[in-house]
């Protein structure tokens, strides 16, 4: 075991020889240095090597046919006046208060919101992709600040770009612009573009940053222009993200937000379907329901375990053009297409890798340190001999002693104070018996 002592007589006696040697001292000086510079720089390789840095790449694509996005319709405003006052409700049920006189005894929350919400006659005139009204899906969606909303799923991909190959869709409103108070919202409706597989979710639509949001207002003729970006994102601990998933993360959430609110009220609304949980029928129960529903809206869904997808459409849209429309009922006409084939592509990879390593590995080594392939070969083979090979010599000759020992002890005579005659060896060459030795020199 070596002493601290000895180690601090070894070092000054070594730094002793450096200092009468200057070509030496100026060896290791520079061999200090650059071993701690390719340290630091060995250490940020290995860092890079298993939490390797991300890097963007973004190309252009021509496609040969062209994915329309989903659009989603929610009129403004979303109850029917007539229907809400029948029942002696505010013109929303966001305003909870008026719930204290709705008739719980005579009819339900499921049929207040059928009756009071518009359905897809009182919604639509017309609509159709690519000239064909069976391009298009429509799915109803009923919600609590939203009423009841269409979502137009497209069917067929379109092979041309313009205005004819897109979406032609006609709306119907029963409320004129001048029947609008001052500071009022204008009659129209809420246009949602998005990706077909996340469909719709009005408190997750605006939070999710991948719609797309417009406002028609009734008597107007809009013409939107698309844009298509694709994206391709790694997922890492800072960016969480599923390849696969059988419900979008837009639903999830939203499924999300809705077991949190009838978990802490014990009942749900119609706008909630799918929940086992029984409807709210007294107006504590629904003013309590409606107020955590909004208040919970912004509820993070990865509690939940409801991450983003790592692949993602965006669709943007520009307004092209905005001009007046009139026709006997109060309507409004909106043109959705692309102008374009071209589709922007944007990549995440890793910007670190093992052959990037090695590159890094040998030229820390070879410019700092001289160190080649066979250079490297050879300081190995001096730490394998110095370790295990003098360890080997030293065990050895511990075992040449350990017998030597073991021999010197068997020929040894033993004391002649005890009285006993010495012991020798076995020789042949002895004879067995014989006199003494004083007596045959006597004799």
């Amino acid at each position: 075991m070596v002493s601290v002592a000895q180690v601090k007589h070894k070092l000054w006696n070594l730094l002793h020889q450096l200092c009468h040697d200057p070509k030496r001292l100026v060896r290791g000086l520079v061999l200090f240095i650059c071993s701690i510079v390719v340290m630091y720089q060995l250490t940020d390789c290995f860092k890079k090597l298993f939490n390797p840095p991300i890097s963007t790449h973004s190309r252009f694509d021509l496609n040969d046919s062209m994915l329309y996005p989903a659009i989603t319709f929610c009129r403004e405003p979303a109850y029917k006046a007539d229907v809400m006052a029948k029942y002696n409700l505010a013109m929303h049920p966001k305003y909870t208060s008026s719930f204290d006189r709705f008739p719980f005894n005579e009819t339900t929350l499921e049929q207040l919101f059928s009756e009071a919400t518009y359905n897809h006659t009182e919604f639509f005139i017309q609509h159709g992709l690519n000239g064909g009204t069976n391009n298009i899906e429509v799915v109803e969606s009923l919600h609590l600040d939203m009423g009841r909303c269409y979502t137009l799923n497209p069917l067929t991909t379109t092979k041309h770009s313009w205005k004819e190959a897109g979406y032609s869709i006609m709306l119907r409103h029963d409320t004129n612009i001048s029947q609008v108070s001052v500071g009022d919202t204008p009659p129209g409706w809420h246009v949602f573009i998005h990706d077909k597989t996340e469909g719709f979710a009005e408190n997750r639509m605006q939070s999710s940053g991948r719609v797309e949001y417009l406002y028609l207002e009734v008597n107007e003729e809009m013409e939107i222009r698309l844009s298509t970006q694709h994206f391709f994102m790694l997922a890492s601990y800072e960016n969480e993200c599923v390849e696969f998933s059988s419900v979008s993360s837009t639903k999830c959430g939203e499924v999300c937000h809705w077991n949190a609110v009838v978990t802490g009220v014990g009942c749900s609304g119609p706008w909630m379907p799918g929940l086992e949980a029984p409807e709210c029928n007294n107006s504590e129960s629904t003013k309590q329901l409606i107020k955590l529903y909004r208040n919970l809206e912004d509820l993070d869904g990865t509690q939940c375990g409801c991450f983003q997808p790592c692949t993602t459409t965006i669709y943007t849209a520009s307004v092209m053009n905005r001009k007046p429309f009139h026709i006997s009922v109060p309507a409004a006409q909106l043109w959705v297409y692309y102008t374009s084939k071209m589709v922007t592509i944007v990549e995440e990879f890793h910007g670190y890798d093992f052959n990037q390593f090695v590159s890094d590995l040998g030229g820390s080594l070879g410019f700092l340190l001289g160190l080649s392939v066979l250079g490297l070969i050879g300081l190995l083979e001096k730490i394998v001999e110095l370790v295990f090979i003098r360890r080997l010599i030293a065990e050895k000759r511990k075992k040449q002693m350990a017998s030597e020992v073991v021999s010197n002890d068997s020929i040894q005579p033993t004391n002649p104070d005890d009285g006993h005659p010495p012991k020798f060896v076995d020789d042949p060459n002895l004879p067995e018996k014989g006199p003494p030795i004083d007596t045959a020199l006597k004799q």
